[in-house]
């Protein structure tokens, strides 16, 4: 059985993936702070990607071939720069030079690395309604700078070094497990606590008249196992999204629907970014094209699986 390793399996997205990767590989995962026991197929290892030596020792042990790299400071708006920067660029650069030191010991070795860049970087870009892979980066955050650098530095160890690295640019996603802080899991915690409240709160949002490219997480780690599998060229970077846009209100509104009780809506301005994109829709052609990946789970079903999520929490 296969190896890889997962880096952030402990997250969102992690989580989600190690259930698709386990029944056919052999998991090593990477947790900072997350309680997750060992199961079948399964190793958990806490540890931080800013110190080299965890991740040294952890590929030398295993030496997986193949790795997902996830660990990241993923909230946009995020202001500790320096961790954000410390996590997500030099954290990637303790990945690839520990796979670089396990190598110069097995010329052999060479795994194949998914850096998961984002579609954040694209930013202000030109053509935001059918953003390609060739599309260039106007980034309005520092979460989203420092994947730009992630995601530049993986291209150039790909000819510098040789690694085997693919570059994929997630779009929006979400789903059961998305903690607050993004839209989906603001909007339907909210909605949980007023259907548990007799006092009737309103509900607070933001900007509801962008457009976001939305998929569902199970979607989205799906193609992360296909591009895994697939016959790429080292350096290259694949969307990876649904391709179709979904304004912010209608997909609150149809979460809305959904609850158990009506609900008022209220602006609220600390909800609204300093930044807003208006426009984001990715084109996803070369990732159907290297993989065959359609999305498969219709929006309705993500949103109401978001919801009882926070319908089930404690």
């Amino acid at each position: 059985m296969k190896k890889v390793l997962v880096t952030g399996s402990g997250g969102f997205v992690g989580r989600h993936l190690v259930d698709l990767l386990k029944t056919d590989y052999e998991v090593i995962g990477t947790l900072f702070g997350e309680d997750l026991k060992d199961q079948e197929n399964v190793s958990y290892h806490e540890g931080n990607i800013q110190d080299p030596k965890f991740l040294e020792d952890l590929i030398n042990k295993y030496s997986p071939d193949f790795i997902v790299h996830l660990a990241a400071r993923a909230i946009s708006w995020d202001s500790d720069t320096e961790q954000i920067f410390n996590t997500n660029f030099l954290g990637t650069i303790n990945l690839y030079k520990a796979v670089i030191a396990n190598r110069n010991k097995n010329p052999d070795y060479n795994p194949k690395i998914l850096y998961v860049s984002s579609a954040e970087i694209y930013g202000k870009t030109t053509a935001p309604d059918k953003i390609n892979e060739h599309c260039p980066f106007f980034p309005v955050n520092f979460y989203a700078v420092s994947k730009v650098a992630g995601d530049r530095l993986s291209y150039q160890l790909s000819q510098s070094e040789k690694l085997n690295i693919l570059i994929a640019r997630p779009f929006n996603h979400t789903g059961p497990g998305q903690q607050k802080g993004f839209f989906v899991p603001d909007m339907a915690s909210q909605i949980v606590e007023i259907e548990n409240d007799p006092n009737g709160q309103s509900l607070k949002v933001g900007n509801l008249e962008s457009i976001r490219d939305l998929s569902d997480v199970r979607d989205i780690v799906r193609a992360y196992k296909m591009l895994l599998e697939a016959e790429t060229t080292p350096g290259e970077a694949v969307n990876v999204c649904s391709g179709k846009g979904q304004k912010m209100k209608d997909v609150l509104e149809k979460l809305l629907s959904f609850a158990k009780k009506e609900i008022k809506v209220e602006e609220d301005p600390e909800r609204f970014y300093p930044v807003d994109i208006k426009l984001a829709v990715g084109d996803n052609s070369k990732l159907k094209s290297l993989t065959g990946w359609e999305p498969q789970i219709p929006l309705d079903q993500t949103l109401e699986d978001a919801l009882d999520y926070w319908r089930d929490k404690p």
